[in-house]
């Protein structure tokens, strides 16, 4: 009787902690990027185009230990997303002279463990090629933001902010006032 009662005990202790730790998501929702209240330049069409360039197409790894980590991806392709939100913002035309390539080199929340708690970097770096003839610009977009240390993870709080890093870094192309300059001059 005695081991029945210690194994049921101990049954439900560890039933207790694998409930509070959370199951890590297949999938984040990455929302599309916006303008907001950001002035769509007006000048002619150009060509855009998203190239994902990562080596991996998971947005989250949360890493436990050295040989074991978790994924997940986003529901949308973020290439899909980012596209999108160009297109919304300048003029566009797959016939257009001016070549509008976006390169997206990283997309990721990398969480892992810090002396029993868990710490977040969210890192977004897309690069920004313009093309017309044989002139050309280019500008790199990188947004990091890092959190924690954190005893439970709270993925819904991870996927937050990670809308917030790739709403930033899309945004700063937007406001480029260098990539506006040149798109001035040989988008007209």
């Amino acid at each position: 009787m005695r081991n029945l009662i210690a194994t049921l005990m101990l049954g439900s202790v560890l039933l207790t902690g694998c409930m509070s730790t959370p199951k890590t998501p297949e999938h984040l929702v990455i929302q599309q990027p916006t303008a907001g209240s950001l002035q769509a330049p007006t000048m002619q069409a150009v060509n855009l185009q998203v190239r994902d360039q990562r080596t991996q197409n998971h947005i989250l790894r949360v890493e436990h230990t050295d040989d074991k980590a978790e994924f997940a991806t986003s529901t949308v392709p973020l290439a899909t997303l980012i596209s999108r939100a160009m297109a919304d913002f300048w003029p566009n035309d797959e016939s257009a002279a001016v070549q509008f390539t976006v390169y997206l080199e990283e997309a990721l929340i990398l969480v892992y463990p810090d002396g029993g708690n868990y710490r977040a970097e969210h890192e977004m770096a897309t690069r920004l090629v313009v093309r017309s003839g044989d002139q050309w610009v280019s500008r790199r977009y990188v947004t990091r933001v890092a959190g924690g240390p954190y005893k439970r993870l709270d993925y819904g709080h991870l996927n937050d902010t990670f809308n917030k890093v790739v709403q930033t870094n899309v945004r700063d192309m937007f406001k480029d006032v260098i990539l506006q300059e040149w798109l001035a001059e040989h988008a007209h």
